[in-house]
């Protein structure tokens, strides 16, 4: 029987890796306090996660991770793979949870990514469950480990931290950038156009990865530049970043968070590149000489160098209209497309656009926004 106090610690040790999660609901578990549980977006909707890993128990030297052997942790907790499973299915069957988060510390990295891979096999061939499961590969891990992992998985990642092997290596000095990190990365691309064959889990395993904002002097330059890299060559569904945040017991308790703004700010730079297929060039207005982001949304700091008169809306070509804050993939073609012209801003707000954000932006039949007012 699995104590309450373990379930509880080796959820809240995984809580560090944050993946745009928020926590939903707590659980209790009696005089251990209460479980959190997680809401996620996952390619198959939105899921409430249990998220644990199978041991605090490290022999990295992560000077940002509260499990590092540097770290002053003095608890270490550790399930078995059966242990794991058991608990998972007694928090599913009751509906208190839907899917799994399957994480470790590294004791060594074979063992570990092979409880992680045993858990997730018991999970699926012995227990019948379904459901969805997002787990980690560890730096270390052989590449029939991340194969095997995949064929559970419905997603899997595996965390850069931040931007280049001189970065890593001040902040975790027995991780190798390239070899741990980038190459395992390699091998998930490389398996995930086999993920479909009979025996799989999941109609294809999407490949997510995290980076720290702010952690050792990196910029936002920097962190996009790495994030492009990793979406057009390493087939990376999605990046999530995670402003740093000092954490009390490891060597880095002392240094300044980083400001939560840049986090937001480069998620909406990585969905002009992701989502709005704006180009590498197009997006550097963004940065300050410095290669830093002002808090300021990167559209609109791209928006008022580029337009240097505003767009008229009609004839306007769906790429130009997709520039315009307020205007998104849908309502640029929508407007692109439009047979009669424009006249009016009810029409406009008709089509999508969002008429705060845009209308410093355009002209309606040659009117600007000082004009437009009288439009009805």
């Amino acid at each position: 029987m699995v104590s309450a106090e373990k379930v509880k610690a080796l959820s809240e040790l995984a809580s560090y890796d944050m993946e745009q999660e928020e926590q939903l609901k707590h659980i209790p578990l009696g005089n251990s306090g209460p479980l959190h549980i997680y809401e996620a977006k996952t390619p198959m909707g939105k899921c409430t996660l249990f998220k644990t890993l199978m041991t605090n128990k490290c022999k990295m030297d992560c000077k940002y991770c509260v499990n590092a052997r540097c770290s002053k942790s003095t608890v270490s907790w550790k399930y078995t793979p059966q242990e794991l499973a058991n608990t998972f299915m007694i928090l599913y069957r009751k509906r208190m949870v839907q899917g799994l988060f399957l994480s470790s510390s590294i004791e060594d990295p074979i063992p570990s990514m092979e409880s992680i891979i045993e858990s997730a096999q018991i999970l699926r061939t012995k227990k019948n469950y379904k459901g969805y499961m997002h787990l980690k590969i560890l730096p270390g891990s052989t590449q029939d480990q991340v194969k095997r992992a995949m064929q559970y998985a419905n997603r899997v990642s595996i965390n850069l931290e931040t931007v280049s092997p001189s970065h890593l290596s001040e902040i975790a000095s027995n991780k190798d950038f390239k070899n741990d990190i980038l190459k395992r990365q390699a091998w998930v691309r490389n398996f995930q156009s086999r993920s479909k064959r009979p025996g799989s889990y999941s109609q294809g395993v999407s490949h997510t990865s995290q980076l720290m904002v702010g952690i050792n002097g990196e910029s936002d330059q920097e962190i996009f530049t790495l994030t492009a890299s990793e979406y057009d060559h390493m087939n990376l569904t999605r990046m999530y970043y995670s402003a740093f945040k000092p954490v009390l017991g490891t060597p880095l308790e002392r240094n300044s968070a980083a400001p939560f703004w840049r986090q937001n700010r480069l998620y909406q730079l990585d969905w002009l590149y992701r989502v709005y297929k704006y180009s590498r060039d197009e997006v550097q207005p963004a940065f300050s000489d410095n290669g830093f982001m002002h808090n300021m949304d990167p559209k609109v700091a791209i928006a008022r160098t580029n337009f240097e008169r505003p767009l008229e809306i009609n004839g306007a070509e769906e790429r130009d209209l997709i520039q315009v804050p307020g205007i998104g993939p849908k309502t640029a073609k929508s407007l692109a497309k439009a047979k009669e012209k424009i006249t009016s801003l009810i029409t406009l707000k008709r089509h999508g656009v969002v008429l705060g954000r845009a209308l410093s932006f355009i002209r309606i039949n040659g009117l600007h926004q000082t004009t437009l007012a009288s439009f009805n």
